[in-house]
């Protein structure tokens, strides 16, 4: 019966070694935009958020380098400490939208152990990302 309770318990939350690992960005919520909608990053460009099993992540961008710690707790997900490098870059649209985004997320979900969604305090999805 203990087995069952803590089986049907755990389904609601990811297991923290899904979420640990390399995540490539695929769609983030643009602040050159007003809306909550989702733009496409470039196929040709590797934004790769990296997140280890002692709370620090990297996310390496086309041009520079964000950092910093991250706690979860349950489906909760919550970014500090973040800096980035700052060289000049041609096109820093992409890169100033996650650092922004980052210090906004309050939760995540992960759907078919390869897709992990990062969302605001009000369920907005902020960013994409795949396994």
């Amino acid at each position: 019966m203990l087995a069952l309770a803590i089986l049907v318990g755990s389904c609601d939350f990811p297991s923290d070694n899904i979420l640990y690992g390399r995540w490539r960005l695929e769609k983030y919520n643009c602040i050159a935009t007003s809306s909550y909608g989702l733009t496409q990053v470039n196929k040709e460009s590797e934004y790769i958020l990296q997140l280890d099993n002692a709370g620090v992540f990297s996310c390496t961008t086309d041009c520079n380098t964000i950092s910093g710690n991250y706690e979860k707790s349950k489906n909760a997900l919550r970014f500090s400490d973040i800096s980035f490098t700052e060289l000049a870059c041609d096109d820093m649209v992409v890169e100033r939208s996650v650092a922004s985004i980052l210090s906004n997320i309050k939760s995540y979900k992960i759907t078919d152990d390869s897709i992990l969604v990062l969302k605001d305090d009000k369920g907005h999805i902020l960013m994409e990302l795949t396994k």
